[in-house]
C-alpha cells in the first residue's frame, strides 16, 4: 500500500503557532490571518515577498496566446495576465532533494 504525503491545512498551522508561541488559538489564528492577508495584498500589488530560509513569492507576467475549445475545436484567444510563482529557498530546496532521493530509493527497493 502506497503512503500519501502528509497534508497541512490552515488550522494545523494555527495549532502549531498556538503551541509554539504558547498563545490562545484565537490569537494564533489572527497572526496566521495577518501573514496570509499581507501575502495576498503584496501579490495583488504585483510585488515580491521574501521569507528568509523559506522562499520567495513573486508575481510574473503571463503571455497571451491562442487556445482551442476541446468540444468544438473553436479557436479561443487567451489574454495575457499575471501569475504567482514560488521559488523555494535553499533550506527548502534541500528538503525537496532529500525527499525525492528517499522516494526513489524506496521505489527501487520495492518498499513503497
Amino acid at each position: 500500500m502506497r503512503r500519501q504525503p502528509a497534508s497541512l491545512i490552515k488550522m494545523d498551522v494555527v495549532s502549531e503557532v498556538s503551541k509554539a508561541a504558547e498563545i490562545a488559538r484565537v490569537k494564533a489564528e489572527e497572526a496566521v490571518d495577518v501573514i496570509l492577508d499581507e501575502l495576498k495584498a503584496c501579490m495583488a500589488r504585483g510585488g515580491r515577498m521574501e521569507i528568509r530560509g523559506f522562499g520567495v513569492f513573486i508575481v510574473k507576467p503571463r503571455k497571451g496566446g491562442i487556445g482551442r475549445n476541446p468540444k468544438t475545436g473553436q479557436v479561443v484567444p487567451i489574454p495575457p495576465g499575471r501569475t504567482v510563482r514560488f521559488k523555494p529557498g535553499q533550506a527548502l530546496e534541500n528538503i525537496g532533494h532529500e525527499v525525492s532521493q528517499n522516494t526513489s530509493t524506496a521505489t527501487r527497493l520495492g518498499s513503497v
